[in-house]
């Protein structure tokens, strides 16, 4: 029994983060915040401070829960997000549902698609943005389903949109765009303004609704112009269909858990109200739908994420747009950076039977804690064997020993 019952704790304790450990201690909790703060170059005055450690403290905790948790696949961090309170958060959202009115629109229907497409693969789709503390998301979102269509387009490029015009212009005159808006109504506002947009080089993003006023800017849409926009079915498979074609704009609810996404399958089931969030769909596999976010290269895996399908995703399918465009017969010239966004081969690496690092950041550093050594970074610390029990790296030779394959007599 007393075996036993020592077998199940440290069967338990292997699967612990090793955050749990140093939560555990307020001194290391401590030390451990102000290590996080360093990194960061943060300041704080003794009041605030002790504000922000209860903050980063609660963040902490979900973090190590849930990498903790058996069956999860995704891995949490403490990212920026984790010293923000609920109120800063949601100053980097930006949907509002209340703006947006759906009207007689084009469904999309298409039903045949290939099992896996990603555009990032194919250069289509451009570098991670950073829409920073306004509630932008939804010109960011709309421009990320124009994108990669506009690319797609008979003599065209691929092209760098412009949210500040879309932020400046959609709602101007009634409201701050800042204060969040909904994807669709950016297309209709090019659509009434003979299909235009400029692109950001001419326009250029900062986090400010200001007077919208495009006399002297270039329009970039050249070889093709917006005039409507498609809704796509509510369903996973109407959303998978429409991907196949280009990318498209989802809504969807981004939780606490979402804020601090790290990496692997996002299954959010943590879910409490309705969309608050616009981003860019820009792939599916038979596991995941690959999803461009606007909080920058430093959040998620490079500024993308990649949703588990089979699942609600807090939302997910249920408001997914793009626009519908019409060529113009004009060439397009000198296209703008694409993404250099490859999708981890990580899926597999909560199988205990896969030699794989379980933290995607493992140095030989981490291989002087035998927790990380161990559990976390088995690979890299040569811990974990392959199918001839032999150590990651390394084959058994003909002398039934394992050494690294040049070394084999």
């Amino acid at each position: 029994m007393i075996l036993l019952f020592s077998l199940l704790v440290a069967a338990s304790l292997a699967r612990q983060d090793p955050l749990k450990a140093v939560l555990r201690s307020p001194r290391q909790t401590l030390r451990e915040y102000g290590r996080y703060k360093a990194a960061r170059h943060l300041t704080f005055g003794p009041s605030e401070d002790r504000m922000r450690l209860g903050v980063w403290k609660r963040s902490a905790e979900m973090v190590a829960d849930e990498n903790s948790r058996a069956g999860h696949t995704a891995e949490l961090e403490l990212n920026f997000f984790a010293i923000m309170t609920k109120e800063e958060r949601q100053q980097y959202l930006g949907l509002n549902g209340t703006r947006g009115t759906k009207g007689n629109v084009l469904t999309s229907t298409r039903q045949d698609h290939p099992s896996e497409r990603d555009w990032t693969k194919e250069g289509k789709v451009t570098v991670v943005k950073n829409q920073a503390n306004c509630g932008s998301c939804w010109t960011f979102g709309a421009v990320g389903g124009l994108e990669t269509r506009y690319a797609l387009q008979e003599n065209a490029v691929l092209r760098n949109f412009a949210k500040k015009e879309y932020l400046d212009c959609v709602y101007e005159g009634k409201v701050d765009g800042c204060n969040g808006g909904w994807m669709h109504d950016c297309y209709v506002y090019s659509a009434n303004n003979g299909g235009r947009l400029a692109k950001t080089s001419d326009y250029p993003y900062y986090g400010s609704d200001e007077r919208c006023d495009t006399s002297e800017i270039a329009d970039a849409m050249v070889a093709a112009k917006i005039r409507d926009y498609v809704e796509v079915p509510e369903t996973e498979e109407g959303n998978i269909a429409a991907i196949a074609e280009g990318s498209i704009t989802m809504a969807f609810e981004a939780t606490e858990f979402f804020f601090l996404y790290s990496t692997g399958l996002m299954k959010d089931m943590t879910c409490t109200g309705s969309s608050n969030h616009a981003v860019t769909a820009v792939g599916y596999t038979e596991k995941y739908i690959l999803v461009k976010n606007s909080w920058g290269a430093g959040w998620g895996e490079k500024g993308f994420v990649r949703y588990m399908r089979g699942h609600h995703n807090c939302g997910l399918y249920q408001d997914s747009f793009y626009p519908q465009l019409e060529a113009t017969g004009m060439a397009d010239s000198n296209p703008d950076e694409a993404t250099d966004y490859v999708a981890p081969d990580n899926d597999d690496r909560f199988d205990p039977d896969v030699c794989r690092d379980k933290y995607l950041k493992c140095t030989k550093e981490h291989c002087k804690n035998v927790v990380y050594a161990e559990r976390y970074c088995a690979k890299t610390c040569g811990k974990c064997t392959d199918e001839d029990g032999c150590p990651s790296g390394t084959i058994k030779c003909s002398d039934g020993v394992c050494r690294h394959e040049h070394m084999c007599p």
